[in-house]
């Protein structure tokens, strides 16, 4: 988390350490966050306009997960899912981009519908960072209308 929060504040080199240090800390200790490092990982390759390592951290984040059932630690699954759309895009698979950033966007939804309060569910929907971002790609890189989420 320390990671994802030096990338936000722009402090790139501290991500990279504190990244380096995640992974070689959490790859056997704690494989469910395993995903999520790789993602932020991702994302400090595109900052730094790395696009094919971007990739090849933001593919090896969506295997892990795959291989514990869709499992990403410290809800970090939407963001390893924006992610790995950037990433695609930013490599220049643009069809691959689109199917990934609309299955993200299917994914916020689903989870969207099952919380029974609805203002929690604005706030799941509205104020997390990595989910505004998702609808604002899927209406922009999808030759489809996109209704807003849950309309």
């Amino acid at each position: 988390m320390l990671a994802e929060v030096l990338r936000r504040a722009g402090d790139m080199a501290g991500a990279e350490r504190e990244i380096q240090t995640a992974l070689t800390l959490l790859a056997a200790a704690s494989p469910l966050d395993y995903p999520g490092v790789l993602a932020t990982l991702a994302a400090l390759r595109l900052a730094q306009g790395d696009a094919a390592s971007a990739l090849a951290a933001a593919e090896e984040a969506r295997s892990c997960s795959e291989a514990m059932a869709g499992a990403c630690g410290m809800f970090r699954g939407a963001f390893m899912r924006l992610v790995h759309a950037e990433a695609l895009r930013a490599s220049g698979a643009r069809g691959a981009a689109r199917t990934a950033i609309a299955e993200a966007r299917e994914r916020l939804l689903s989870i969207a519908h099952k919380i029974p309060d609805p203002a929690c569910r604005e706030r799941f929907l509205a104020n997390v960072p990595e989910n505004i971002r998702t609808f604002e790609l899927a209406r922009e890189w999808l030759d489809e209308p996109v209704a807003t989420p849950l309309g």
